[in-house]
């Protein structure tokens, strides 16, 4: 619902909350992703090895062979334009191995992380932004778990430029 303005107001009509945010919130794209498989962890930079070594108890020709270790990933990520000049991205990503049984305890489990930005775009050829990361690595069985934040700050600028005819 808009709030019309009074005679002696020189700005542009007030806007409810409902007037300014629901439109807007229908700008946004989602983009989703769930894999499951076996030694895909190479494909998807979070996890560091797509075979482990499974202990073969009783065999003493072969007493450790290579096992092609199950992976679960997940991605759900949404991007949204607020206007032409401001957009955002958030997000959240998590990987999940099941680990082989002769894997070391600091063998890497579970990663996750998420994301979200603001980015300001006042001409075609210039971006602004700020991003704020959160990220967690836990261990087979060693009890370690590790949290990471961080801040990054952008500018892009972006031209063209032709040499000769």
């Amino acid at each position: 619902m808009v709030e019309e303005a009074r005679p002696h107001d020189h700005e542009r009509p007030q806007r409810s909350l409902e007037a300014e945010l629901l439109p807007s919130l229908a700008g946004g794209e989602a983009v989703n992703a769930i894999v499951y498989s076996r030694a895909i962890e190479n494909y998807l930079n979070d996890a560091p090895v797509d075979v482990g070594v499974k202990l073969n108890a009783g065999n003493t020709t072969t007493p450790i062979v290579g096992e092609a270790l199950p992976v679960l990933s997940i991605v759900a990520y949404l991007d949204h334009n607020w206007t032409k000049v401001w957009s955002t991205s958030a997000g959240y990503s998590r990987v999940d191995i099941s680990n082989s049984n002769g894997q070391a305890a600091s063998a890497f489990k579970t990663g996750q992380y998420a994301t979200v930005n603001l980015r300001y775009m006042p001409a075609r050829s210039i971006m602004i932004g700020g991003e704020f990361q959160w990220a967690q690595r836990q261990n087979l069985s060693d009890g370690w778990t590790a949290n990471d934040y961080r801040f990054e700050f952008s500018f892009k600028y972006s031209f063209s430029y032709k040499l000769g005819g």
